[in-house]
């Protein structure tokens, strides 16, 4: 297994596992496409930079990932970052990837000094199970404010 971080040299690769993450649980996806040409164009659009993903690979092709993004508060000069995403393909579940992609993670989290993370878990059998393995972590209930700006 090899950790790369997602950029417009294996854009491709990365495309091609989000087509097969769609066509196995379409209900788990953020889209109802997969957009190629938006996704190259993000790639090299400098908002979209200051995203992370970091790609696990088997035999050259990817077969998980975890997408994150690092902010701070100018106040307290608090580091955080947010997990926007974490998957693997169906059929490479339960082999630890999950958890080596946090760990790349969480790594990336020590380099840059960040003093802690979250995410909004999914709440499915699966995820409650992942989670509920993860050490010194709490899960909560938490409320949460959202305002689409733009459909």
């Amino acid at each position: 297994m090899i950790f790369e971080i997602l950029g417009k040299d294996n854009v491709q690769e990365y495309i091609d596992y989000l087509k097969i993450a769609m066509s196995e649980e379409p209900e788990l996806m953020t889209a109802d496409t997969v957009d190629e040409e938006g996704i190259k164009n993000r790639i090299r659009d400098p908002f979209f930079n200051k995203t992370t993903s970091i790609l696990a690979k088997i035999g050259g092709k990817v077969v998980g990932r975890i997408e994150y993004h690092f902010y701070g508060c100018i106040q307290n000069g608090y580091k955080m970052a947010y997990v926007d995403w974490v998957y693997v393909l169906n059929a490479y579940r339960h082999q630890g990837i999950a958890q080596m992609l946090f760990s790349e993670f969480e790594a990336d989290c020590v380099m840059n000094d960040i003093n802690q993370y979250y995410l909004i878990r999914a709440e499915n059998r699966n995820a409650d199970r992942f989670y509920g393995h993860f050490a010194d972590v709490e899960l909560s209930e938490s409320p949460i404010l959202r305002k689409h700006l733009k459909q």
